[in-house]
């Protein structure tokens, strides 16, 4: 039988003035007990020598006079408010003492997340509407901002600049990492305003560690200088944000560790709309990371303090995650006496989740060893309380037990195991969800996941589902996965890279994009756009102080500017997806400024690709589809409800319609039928329609010129349908 020792000195350290930690969340409850275990030991809180540690935190008021009273008593600092959530940098030592306040009702903040262009404004069908010749206007992404928050910034790179390097493009940079902070009025960091300042700058604090940022950020809204790979909306206005990834800890002083949270990523948003509104433009934000979200609304006051940031004019895009690489869920039905998988974690602990709507119990099985088996029965954790166990030979068990925010009659529990071995398979490790009567969900977070029959083929229940990360899986969020089209390239070392995946490669999706359904059974991502071997910018300093790194080997290009060596690299994920869609939405903005988060999903559900036949969409792979700019640029317009014409581009085709009334048209490539030919005018109404008869007797069967009637000057829409060729374009008539 297995021996359990309950530690009470830990219960005890974190019951002090019976704190409410129903009101916190889980991340923050972990956060206190680990202070708690440190000041236990005698030792330093948590690294930071005798130095007040600090977190940046969520804060939900009731009464908001009282709340300022208890945030001053407390030496709390305030740096936003929405209606009555609050954005507070206040001592990890007072947190439970606001807790216990009537006047606040919720505290919340999370772990900072993770990191998750030539022919994709091809596949995406953006190249049309950059040509202001068949359309009202071009739509480059001039008048926009794009936003970008992310990590690893080369802002020297030519990319940056507009397409000659003369005109330098961002505007305003929030170095979350710079330790130059006098006279900053940010809880971390400081900004640069202005063309030059930022120039100066040279690159972000990570700059020579990380280079995820000058990659997004060129996918979004590169200029291309001197190259093919212009990212999507190359004329837009630039604002960005280098925010604190897990791998840039090295570069945070260890007292500073709890201000780098969920809330300063939402600051980070603030920072970026902010900066749109005082330049009186509209703002698309492209966020390429995200961090595993939990069984419950943990993250309610995230969620809900983006969608007061949120609205016409002010959209947020992100990254549904690459996390269908691995089991992360596991679910066991009532009326199913157990399931099972195997939990891995490359460490010591892992990390779990578990939901349900009865009690259960968790059975922990070490196999190849001599280790007892520990059971976890969920009726020994009180209610919003911690309880710790440890068994004989010292597996230990912390878990939360707190009621489920949108489940009713539902509880949750935040578990951590931790074992004297490392947990990496060479001493499997099971975990059995038991109890008929109860629907039990059980999830991984941070570094752990689970490996299906990895010793026993009984306990192989896990399943790739209900990964996508937050806060791409928020209400209002717009969730980007990513599709496969690119399949390899030839680096600057002339060797050709093979990244196919194992199926088809034809515009389905990328094995490793994250799916739905959320916790709360939404469906998740909601549209998707090329991720596979996506070329954009690379950063010239990290490449300067790791010439050796292994994603070097994916530069496809070295060039000089300004006496520095910069590069294009190829690079893959949902993080390369996600710019896509902002850029697509910055194209959209441009044609309709207030376009609202709903606006935006509303043009996605009815003009996206649908990749594969016989699913429903949305569905939990694709949400919508593919974005599709072109169609999604007539629906903005208004002019996508024409009867017979379903908003398809016609890609084969040229045409120009002269001021004399020539119609000239110019097919790539000979045509092996009839075809017809109709133009309508913006409001759907037919205005002249012609039959181009038996093409194989013309000389040559792909151009041709025809009269229409006099039309007054401005846009038409031209639809061609034959049987090959097919589709419709806009296109302009001047004097």
């Amino acid at each position: 039988m297995t021996r359990r020792i309950f530690m009470a000195l830990f219960l005890m350290l974190l019951t002090i003035e019976a704190c409410p930690y129903g009101k916190l969340s889980p991340w923050l409850r972990f956060a206190l007990h680990d202070k708690a275990v440190d000041c236990a030991h005698n030792r330093a809180a948590l690294r930071g020598g005798d130095r007040d540690l600090r977190a940046t935190v969520f804060v939900r008021v009731n009464n908001e006079t009282e709340a300022d009273a208890a945030f001053a008593s407390n030496d709390c600092r305030v740096f936003d408010r929405q209606g009555n959530i609050c954005i507070v940098s206040a001592p990890l030592a007072n947190i439970e003492r606001l807790a216990m306040l009537p006047c606040i009702s919720r505290i919340e903040a999370n772990v900072s997340s993770n990191l998750t262009m030539d022919t994709t404004a091809t596949v995406v069908k953006a190249n049309h509407v950059y040509d202001g010749r068949d359309l009202p206007q071009a739509y480059t992404g001039k008048g926009v901002v794009l936003g970008i928050m992310d990590v690893g910034f080369d802002l020297s790179h030519p990319n940056f600049f507009d397409s000659s390097a003369t005109d330098y493009r961002i505007g305003a940079f929030w170095d979350q990492l710079d330790r130059d902070t006098i006279g900053s009025e940010f809880p971390v960091g400081r900004d640069y305003v202005g063309y030059e300042t930022v120039l100066a700058k040279k690159h972000s604090t990570d700059g020579l560690i990380q280079t995820h940022a000058t990659h997004t950020l060129g996918i979004a809204a590169g200029s291309g200088y001197d190259s093919p790979y212009r990212g999507m909306a190359f004329d837009s206005d630039i604002c960005a944000v280098n925010n604190a990834v897990s791998s840039d800890i090295v570069l945070i002083d260890s007292a500073d560790l709890y201000k780098y949270t969920t809330a300063v990523d939402a600051l980070g948003f603030k920072y970026i709309f902010d900066y749109a509104e005082r330049q009186g433009k509209p703002c698309v934000a492209s966020f390429s990371e995200g961090y595993t979200v939990g069984l419950d609304s943990e993250d309610s006051l995230f969620c809900d303090y983006l969608n007061a940031l949120t609205g016409p004019g002010r959209i947020i895009i992100a990254s549904a995650g690459n996390e269908s690489v691995k089991y992360s869920y596991m679910a066991k039905p009532a009326g199913n006496q157990e399931a099972g998988t195997f939990v891995n974690s490359g460490g010591k602990t892992s990390y779990l989740l578990a939901q349900s709507d009865a009690p259960f119990k968790l059975r922990f099985k070490v196999y190849n060893s001599d280790y007892q088996e520990f059971v976890y029965d969920s009726r020994d954790a009180a209610l919003d309380s911690m309880a710790v166990y440890i068994t004989a030979d010292t597996l230990s068990v912390i878990s939360y037990r707190y009621p489920s925010s949108f489940a009713e009659g539902d509880t949750v529990y935040y578990i951590m195991v931790t074992t004297p071995f490392d947990q990496n398979g060479r001493m499997p490790l099971a975990v059995i969800a038991e109890g008929e009567n109860a629907n039990v969900a059980v999830r991984t977070f941070s570094s752990s996941y689970f490996v299906n029959g990895q010793a026993d083929g009984r306990w192989a229940d896990a399943e790739i589902s209900h990964n996508v990360h937050a806060p791409a899986c928020f209400p209002g969020i717009i969730a980007v996965g990513s599709t496969i089209h690119r399949t390899g390239f030839t680096n600057y070392l002339g060797e050709y890279r093979d990244y196919r995946q194992q199926g088809r490669n034809d515009g389905v999706w990328s094995v490793y994009s994250s799916v739905g359904p959320t916790m709360d059974g939404r469906i998740k991502p909601d549209v998707s756009a090329p991720g596979n071997n996506i070329i954009s910018s690379y950063s010239s300093y990290y490449i300067e102080a790791n010439p050796n790194a292994g994603d070097v080997r994916s530069d496809v290009e070295h060039f000089d500017f300004g006496g520095r060596t910069y590069a294009w690299n190829a690079n893959t994920g949902t993080s390369m997806a996600t710019p896509v869609v902002a850029g697509a939405v910055a194209l959209w903005l441009q044609a309709n400024p207030n376009l609202t988060p709903e606006d935006v999903m509303n043009v996605i559900s009815k003009t996206s690709r649908r990749p594969e036949d016989g699913l429903d969409y949305p569905n939990c792979k694709y949400g919508y589809g593919e974005i599709d700019v072109y169609r999604g640029l007539l629906e903005v317009l208004g002019i996508s409800g024409i009867e017979g014409v379903d908003g398809k581009m016609a890609g084969n085709l040229k045409a120009e319609l002269t001021h004399n009334g020539t119609l000239k048209l110019q097919f790539d490539g000979m045509l092996s039928s009839s075809v017809m030919v109709t133009l309508y005018n913006l409001s759907g109404k037919k205005i002249w329609q012609s039959n181009i008869g038996a093409l194989s007797k013309h000389e040559d069967s792909s151009a041709f010129e025809m009269s229409v009637p006099t039309l007054p000057e401005g846009v038409y829409l031209l639809s061609v349908s034959g049987s090959n060729a097919d589709g419709s374009i806009l296109i302009r008539k001047t004097k």
